[in-house]
């Protein structure tokens, strides 16, 4: 009687399978570390042995699938044994000093590089966790280079699987790896890799839209599947006089993804042509016979064969017109076929360096801005992980911007004081902006002066996170030390009015004491202060270092917030605080009265700087009267320009009446704006005056607001 087959359960079938093709691919004869594989498969099925996914199958099939993804790019056997014990750490109770023991403190630090931090759960948590994971993995990356190419696989079959996920973890893990998984893949040139994640990605967030795009998309290649074999005959027929060994001209159609960020179905679903020649050479000569054969669009041809992407990518990029119609090529060889669609892992230890080299910029951009509470792990590398701008200085280097980049992006690429003292620069040596655009190709000379600082403006203006991170850190230090410089001069007053010396307050052992407690230093002191995180008279009571009646007293003569501004403002020999006319980010002007230069102003202390109001503010009647400052403008003798903005009824008379003003006043009016507002009755009127002195300024500033239909002058 013959004995029943055994069954073979379907996943332990499956992963026999994934186990022998990763051995086929690193035989015992021919594997130098063949032992610790063998290791890495016993412990990995050891460890996760009872774990379930979601999708019900076992724990130990996802770092099996992984580890086969990794052997067939290529990598070594430490990559595959990486990717067999990439979620020990994490998910079960291996530790990194046990995998130390047997696989090496190498072997255990990638293996770490690979686990998230583990921090507390809440909602700021989250993004601190997500923070510190990418600090680990940019870390481990920066030491080798197969981390990361580990982790990319890691969310590939992650991302193969993630149906079995409920919504809003579809959608929480398809944002972070659409914005920072796919271009991570795009800057080690894995392109095929990046492809397929965004459209996992986009398949998860936008389902309805994904199904009904890639619907249409299907139509239009129907549609236009006889017009692109026109252009490829004619194509074809330019390269062939060539005489090459072999070419192929193809059509290359639109993706889905690139429908579904323009949130439309684009016009055409004919995206490209690309040409494949057999080497380098042939590739320039393909792209003159097509250029003897039709014509070239102007400043469309680009050669990334003499000068690679960031991510390798080589070839030459033209547009043609073929029959009437704008046409983009992409000339390629084999070679550069092969690198462009697996970049790194094409020969991945020969950009060991450079990639290694690039993703520690990026962990210094973390360790940079690191307590930056708004600070987004996607914000530190979407932005330039995919450049496509080249620039170059005037001694040939190159440098590789994002589109959109300025002169301050291309400064501040190559050094950070250089870009915060940028003033402008030479483009092809054509004097600039700091603002002005970069073309692909620019040649570029910075312009650099000492007393130039940065401005919040700058920040709309970059488009580099080198460049945006540096201004927000160099806008913060400029805050701070304006709030020190605040905080020292409010100290100052509020003792004088007390009738104490702010020098023998603070040589008292109680003061010391006190910021010792607070673990503060004096520059700190005083930046609380002017922030008004510090309340400066609590402090001194709380402290014993002025008399309680002493206080209660001055208080007592304070019995109105306006008695107390009026004392200061009439009667006080000095402002305690000098606003400046000049960018300051520590003080703000108030939208609700746009005071203006000489205008009696009073000073409002919030805890993100000095807001100033004029005096007659109606706001300033709500504000806490142990928030009000004493402040005066900074005046300066010289003559300055000024723009004003005059909102007014839209009625006739009204530009002769403020020309008048100007005459009267013996002003002359550089330029001169009208914008009117429909339905409302409004005008606009934008003034740029020669340079006057502020006294002069502050007289144009009361007759244009005294005069009849004039609303706002600001």
């Amino acid at each position: 009687m013959t004995e029943p087959a055994v069954t073979l359960d379907p996943h332990d079938a499956q992963l026999r399978r994934i186990r022998d093709a990763i051995i086929d691919r690193y035989p015992r004869s021919a594997t130098e570390k063949f032992g610790l594989l063998e290791q890495a498969f016993r412990d990995a099925e050891f460890y996760h042995r009872g774990q379930e996914r979601k999708s019900g199958e076992p724990a130990i099939i996802h770092p099996y699938r992984v580890a086969l993804l990794v052997a067939e790019a290529g990598l070594d056997v430490e990559s595959v044994i990486v990717a067999l014990l990439h979620d020990v750490i994490e998910d079960t109770e291996l530790t990194k000093a046990e995998i130390g023991e047997r696989y090496g403190e190498w072997m255990a630090g990638i293996v770490d590089g690979l686990t998230k931090a583990s921090l507390p759960i809440g909602a700021d948590a989250r993004n601190t966790a997500s923070l510190e994971t990418y600090r680990k993995l940019l870390a481990s990356t920066t030491e080798d280079i197969r981390t990361l190419l580990v982790k990319i696989f890691d969310r590939l079959d992650n991302m193969r699987d993630l149906a079995h996920l409920d919504r809003e973890r579809q959608r929480r893990i398809s944002t972070e790896t659409v914005l920072v998984y796919v271009p991570m893949a795009q800057r080690l040139g894995l392109q095929d890799i990046a492809d397929e994640l965004t459209t996992l990605c986009f398949r998860f967030l936008y389902p309805y839209r994904f199904k009904t795009v890639l619907k249409d998309l299907k139509i239009q290649i129907d549609q236009e599947r006889d017009r692109a074999n026109g252009i490829k005959a004619i194509l074809e027929s330019a390269i062939e006089p060539l005489r090459l060994a072999e070419f192929e001209v193809a059509p290359k159609y639109r993706q889905v993804c690139d429908a579904i960020y323009d949130k439309r179905v684009p016009e055409g679903a004919l995206h490209l042509f690309h040409v494949k020649v057999p080497t380098a050479q042939d590739c320039y000569r393909a792209l003159g016979a097509l250029n003897m054969t039709c014509r070239a669009v102007p400043n469309s041809i680009r050669d990334y064969i003499s000068n690679p992407k960031p991510n390798r990518y080589q070839g030459l990029d033209s547009q043609l017109f073929v029959g009437g119609e704008a046409v983009r090529i992409e000339i390629t060889s084999r070679e550069m076929e092969a690198v462009n669609r697996r970049g790194v892992l094409a020969n991945w230890q020969g950009s060991y360096q450079e990639l290694s080299r690039y993703y520690q910029h990026y962990l210094e951009l973390l360790d940079h801005l690191g307590d930056d509470e708004d600070l987004r792990m996607e914000d530190v590398l979407r932005y330039a992980q995919m450049e496509t701008v080249q620039a170059f200085t005037p001694k040939g280097e190159r440098l590789n911007l994002p589109p959109g980049s300025t002169v301050i992006d291309f400064a501040f690429a190559i050094h950070t004081d250089l870009g915060l003292h940028c003033r402008g620069g030479l483009v092809d040596g054509k004097k600039v902006s700091r603002f002005s655009e970069l073309a692909d190709g620019a040649m570029v000379e910075v312009l650099a002066a000492d007393d130039i600082a940065p401005h919040p403006d700058w920040l709309d203006h970059v488009r580099t996170t080198r460049a945006q991170l540096a201004i927000r850190h160099a806008l913060r230090d400029q805050s701070l030390a304006r709030a020190e410089e605040v905080g020292k001069e409010l100290f100052a007053a509020e003792l004088a009015r007390l009738g104490e010396q702010p020098a023998t307050v603070m040589s008292r052992p109680e003061f010391k004491n006190a910021i010792r407690r607070k673990n503060l230093s004096k520059a700190r002191f005083y930046q609380q202060i002017g922030t008004r995180k510090l309340n400066l008279r609590t402090f001194l009571t709380e402290n014993d270092l002025v008399a309680r009646k002493k206080i209660a007293r001055q208080e007592s003569r304070e019995r109105s917030a306006l008695r107390r501004f009026l004392s200061a403002l009439f009667r006080a020999p000095q402002p305690e605080i000098k606003v400046r006319r000049a960018n300051d980010p520590f003080i703000q002007m108030a939208r609700c009265c746009s005071p203006l230069e000489g205008d009696s102003i009073a000073g409002v202390q919030r805890d993100h700087g000095v807001v100033i109001h004029r005096s007659g503010c109606p706001m300033l009647s709500e504000v806490d009267r142990s928030a009000l400052v004493n402040v005066g403008w900074d005046l300066h003798p010289q003559k300055s320009t000024y723009r004003l903005t005059v909102l007014t009824k839209d009625r006739s008379g009204v530009l002769y009446r403020i020309g008048k003003v100007m005459h009267g006043l013996n002003v002359s009016i550089r330029d001169m704006t009208i914008s009117r507002e429909d339905g409302s009755n409004q005008a606009s009127v934008t003034i740029d005056i020669d340079p006057v002195s502020p006294r002069t300024f502050q007289k144009v500033i009361g007759r244009l607001r005294n005069l009849k239909d004039v609303k706002r002058v600001h």
